[in-house]
């Protein structure tokens, strides 16, 4: 959700313009409808995973972005919220982002402290995970792992109006993502 607006925005033109400050990437929460979700203990780590320096277009390997459906190359940029790298992979419908997070922990979002719902969700290879959402944006989710402390790892599947039919649902194709980038840390 960070980078969302210009992904939606390069992706769909100048007729999203008017929705752009609702598509926009999840940010800290400053009015009455930030809502949270309350999550139970949060389990243990397998282990630490450190995102330093981490590229987060090598997070992946092209076949492995392409067995996702995005067999185009990635836009490394910078997420305007933490000051992490980014990878943006666009295709005609929808766009994937991989965000390493080494400035905060995923208490910043499990805890309610940004816009957006977070929501508990089955581990990612044994790895604490949420879904932040929207609920205005249906069509985007974040999944967030919990790779060490003070730091988090996004997987994010925006898909436009329209792509449904050729795009999983955004947080199932989150997980996926995220599934393939935390497999390939393990290694």
């Amino acid at each position: 959700m960070r980078v969302r607006a210009l992904v939606v925005l390069a992706l769909a033109g100048p007729v999203l313009v008017g929705c752009a400050a609702e598509t926009g990437r999840a940010r800290p929460a400053t009015t009455s409808s930030a809502t949270a979700t309350t999550t139970r203990s949060t389990p243990a780590r397998p282990r630490d995973i450190a995102l330093d320096g981490r590229d987060p277009c090598a997070m992946a390997s092209v076949e492995q972005f392409a067995g996702l459906g995005f067999d185009r190359p990635g836009r490394a940029g910078t997420d305007d919220l933490t000051g992490a790298p980014t990878c943006t992979l666009i295709v005609n419908g929808a766009a994937i982002q991989v965000i390493p997070v080494t400035a905060e922990g995923i208490e910043a979002w499990s805890e309610g402290k940004r816009l957006g719902r977070p929501t508990e969700v089955a581990p990612v290879e044994g790895f604490p995970a949420i879904t932040v959402t929207l609920p205005e944006t249906p069509l985007n989710c974040d999944l967030v792992v919990d790779t060490a402390d003070g730091q988090y790892l996004s997987a994010t599947l925006s898909v436009l109006p329209g792509f449904e039919d050729r795009f999983p649902a955004p947080c199932e194709g989150a997980r996926a993502l995220a599934v393939v980038l935390v497999k390939n840390l393990l290694n």
